[in-house]
């Protein structure tokens, strides 16, 4: 039976409401010194502003810290951000490695859900529809973090989804406060950077945060995963690769990632960003060519990603 999981300290409009202190929570339970300095001598803000407006990611809904130090995140990017990490957790598990299994007659710890395939298919859909129009999450039909039953597919999904989630917004919180730390936005209107010199900032911010995340972390694989889909997410706001004037591409950013991170061969990070890469080929019918012949899924990533980028080139 599916129960509500809302509190009276939930407010907002958009299911995600539940998780709202788990972000922060978390931050300052391995971090909370780090933080607390910057705090002081002024560099970061006391507070994160939570914004819940029924609004489309492009009308500004992503995360940013302004010159005071003060971060801002909106409901709708975290919805959308939740989708992601729950749709990529069902369709790897449910999409791939149980049929794998399966194929490989290797025992797996549950029979294939068909249904919740579809759903979260449906589900990722809505998602991808709120890069560019806002609508009312369905609670009573697709799932999400506040009304579940813990007891059924679904809900275990969801209570590993919320984990990724929280995980994945500390790093893209630690990435703003790395540039409130490294002090970027007065270094750009000082020294009036453009271009590749503004993107520089945006890497170096990946990389303070990827190692503020790793610092303090109760298990490496779901952080390096967190990282992998908050950077990954955003391929489906654009049909490329391309991060725009101010921030470097999507690859660009992932392979600085993978640097620091270091997956192995067969690390299931690899079967991940290939999923990503599908997903997005569907989405905007790029038709990548898929050869049969590739030894992992590494070796498959880096060759969907070269057909990616060819995108970048011509379009």
């Amino acid at each position: 039976m599916k129960k509500s999981v809302r509190g009276k300290y939930h407010t907002g409009l958009q299911p995600i409401r539940v998780l709202k202190h788990n972000l922060t929570d978390r931050l300052l339970s391995r971090s909370k010194e780090f933080i607390e300095l910057l705090q002081k001598d002024l560099q970061l803000s006391e507070h994160i502003n939570y914004i819940s407006y029924p609004l489309p990611l492009i009308n500004k809904q992503t995360p940013y810290v302004d010159k005071d130090g003060m971060i801002y995140i909106h409901e709708t990017y975290l919805s959308y951000l939740w989708i992601i990490s729950f749709s990529m957790f069902v369709l790897y598990e449910e999409g791939m490695a149980i049929p794998d299994q399966i194929k490989r007659e290797i025992s797996t710890h549950k029979s294939q859900n068909i249904e919740l395939i579809e759903l979260t298919e449906e589900l990722f859909d809505y998602a991808k529809s709120l890069v560019r129009a806002y609508s009312k999450w369905d609670t009573e039909y697709f799932p999400n973090p506040e009304i579940f039953d813990e007891n059924t597919d679904e809900g275990f999904y969801i209570l590993r989804a919320n984990d990724l989630y929280v995980e994945a917004m500390n790093f893209i919180l630690f990435h703003e406060i790395a540039h409130a730390e490294l002090e970027h936005i007065k270094t750009r209107g000082e020294n009036n950077l453009k271009g590749d010199r503004v993107k520089a900032l945006e890497i170096e911010a990946d990389s303070r945060a990827i190692s503020l995340l790793l610092e303090n972390c109760r298990k490496p694989f779901v952080s390096h995963l967190a990282i992998v889909v908050g950077l990954a997410s955003m391929l489906f706001v654009s049909h490329d690769l391309s991060g725009g004037s101010d921030h470097p591409d999507v690859d660009v950013r992932i392979e600085n990632a993978l640097d620091l991170i270091k997956p192995s061969e067969d690390s299931p990070i690899w079967a991940f960003l290939v999923l990503f890469l599908k997903l997005w080929d569907k989405q905007f019918s790029h038709n990548f060519v898929t050869s049969t012949h590739y030894n992992n899924f590494k070796e498959l990533y880096y060759e969907l990603l070269e057909q990616g980028k060819q995108i970048n080139k011509w379009s």
